[in-house]
């Protein structure tokens, strides 16, 4: 396994030190668990924001959403335990294309 290096301040690398102690593992494991779940966030950050885009290009292409207010009160009427019917999507219009300046 390749090595890496990370230079920590000596104020960090004490917090690293005792929380490391604390939990009874070893700073190395400390830092691999971290950096772990950064990574994890990171890309569940990045899926989330390519899902978003990839629904803000479906809209924009066929002009149909389903309108904001009517869904929250079907998830709550849902999450009371109410039977409800999901909103239909609405033609709210395609986007006009902008032409650039003369």
């Amino acid at each position: 396994m390749p090595n890496l290096s990370v230079k920590l301040d000596e104020a960090m690398r004490q917090r690293l030190h005792d929380i490391a102690m604390q939990e009874g593992v070893t700073p190395h494991a400390l830092m691999l668990r971290a950096i772990g779940r950064e990574l994890d966030r990171a890309e569940a950050e990045g899926a989330f924001v390519r899902r978003a885009l990839q629904a803000r290009q479906r809209v924009e292409a066929s002009g149909m959403a389903i309108d904001g207010p009517a869904f929250g009160a079907y998830l709550r009427a849902r999450v009371r335990g109410a039977s409800a019917q999901r909103p239909t999507p609405q033609d709210i219009g395609k986007p006009e294309s902008k032409e650039p300046d003369a």
